[in-house]
């Protein structure tokens, strides 16, 4: 009898131990994908920033500044167009991670059942 119940408490463990540690790999994969994803946005925006300073400091008379106010428009449609893709590109992230998070719920489920049983 004991031998049976070790045996079933060693296989119910190792089933959650299973699922555990394919819960962390899940959530570790996509918070590197999340990670990437912001570090490519910061890393354009600043350089969109850097970018329109520098070209601020060119401006020296009316003309320069002219120009340089007409392409702010321009600037502005930029980087709103990387934002929303870049919002685009998290919410998809976040669909994708709850998605494969639900399925490997289910799956867990299933496996510790029928091993209980």
């Amino acid at each position: 009898m004991n031998t049976n119940i070790t045996e079933s408490y060693e296989t119910v463990a190792k089933a959650a131990g299973v699922a555990a540690t394919d819960a962390g790999q899940l959530a570790v994969n996509n918070l590197e994908k999340l990670i990437a994803l912001q570090m490519g946005a910061a890393r354009v925006y600043a350089d969109a920033i850097l970018g329109n300073a520098r070209e601020a400091l060119q401006v020296k008379d009316a003309d320069t500044a002219r120009v340089y106010f007409e392409k702010q428009p321009e600037v502005v449609r930029t980087l709103v167009a990387r934002m929303t893709k870049d919002s685009n590109e998290a919410l998809e992230l976040g669909r994708t991670y709850a998605d494969e998070a639900q399925a490997l719920f289910r799956k867990s489920a299933n496996d510790l059942g029928a091993v209980a049983k």
